[in-house]
């Protein structure tokens, strides 16, 4: 009975880790970022001697577009995960199965539309996120500069056709991503 209250605790405090991005605030998430990895923190001078920079970079886009985006690729696969339970994972570990070949055999079988629905929001939510990556980028054009960020630019200096015309790609891929979350969701339901 102990372990399975604690079992529900951690399964209570992984959900509540998940959800954070959801309910901090990007612009938010962007400054602890900025505060963690720039240069008044305790990492910077590790980070500049050995050439890494994360802060007006790529690799902070990257990491503050992951953080954020991350809770929905998970909130797809924990119910698919929960409903299939551990034990044809089990049974193929006391038959002898390392730990990848039950991962392609049985578990990624079971996931995989789950995991592309999951990737496909991840995808949508990532091509207009502003908020944290307008904080890490720093606004470098040609380098840090993403579509969301590109408009914004556009609109301050007053070129509303080119700012149109960006936004307008926006819209055309994130209705390309709305099809193909449809293809997804179908071949997902005919499969189960």
């Amino acid at each position: 009975m102990v372990n399975y209250k604690i079992s529900i605790q951690r399964k209570k405090l992984l959900t509540t880790l998940i959800d954070i991005p959801v309910t901090v605030s990007p612009i938010i998430a962007g400054l602890i970022f900025l505060l963690t990895y720039g240069r008044q923190s305790a990492i910077y001078p590790y980070l500049q001697s050995i050439g890494f920079q994360i802060v007006f970079a790529v690799p902070g886009i990257i990491l503050a577009t992951v953080f954020v985006t991350f809770p929905f690729i998970s909130r797809e696969l924990i119910p698919v995960l929960e409903s299939q339970g551990t034990d044809e994972e089990e049974a193929a570990a006391l038959m002898g199965a390392g730990g990848f070949r039950i991962f392609r055999k049985i578990t990624f079988p079971h996931i995989k539309w789950a995991l592309l629905y999951g990737i496909v929001l991840c995808t949508a939510r990532a091509m207009g996120e502003f908020g944290a990556v307008s904080v890490v980028s720093g606004h470098l054009r040609g380098k840090t500069n993403t579509l969301p960020l590109h408009v914004e630019i556009l609109f301050n200096e007053f070129q509303y056709t080119s700012a149109f015309a960006v936004s307008s790609i926006l819209v055309i891929l994130a209705v390309i991503l709305l099809v193909i979350r449809n293809i997804v969701e179908y071949r997902g339901k005919k499969a189960a």
